[in-house]
């Protein structure tokens, strides 16, 4: 797994390439924990990109929800961009759909691609 940061104007977008299973989930945990700031005067919104992610596991989907749940104690915005089919369908069938603000590519580019 290979994760990086962008600041845009408006929000830290984290991309995750490879897999997000029971090995590299914590990780993930440890970045997102590590590179977003815990106060500041702008209002936070952390946009997960999930372009180049293969593969999720419950531990990976289990860990999006703790993440979900650090930013909003932050009184934080968490987002999901870009999910691929087979990935959807994992959040469709775990009933997570409603659960996590999804942005999708037309809007993700428009916004935080430069």
């Amino acid at each position: 797994m290979e994760i990086t940061l962008k600041k845009s104007s408006d929000a830290h977008v984290v991309s995750i390439s490879g897999s997000l299973d029971i090995y590299t989930s914590l990780d993930f945990k440890n970045f997102l924990e590590t590179n977003i700031p815990q106060s500041g005067s702008e209002p936070l919104h952390v946009v997960v990109n999930l372009e180049k992610l293969n593969y999720i596991d419950s531990s990976g989907i289990g860990m999006l929800i703790k993440q979900l749940n650090y930013v909003q104690e932050l009184k934080g915005k968490f987002s999901i961009a870009n999910m691929k089919p087979a990935i959807e369908k994992v959040f469709k069938v775990a009933g997570l759909t409603s659960y996590f603000q999804t942005i999708n590519e037309e809007e993700f580019r428009s916004k935080y691609v430069s």
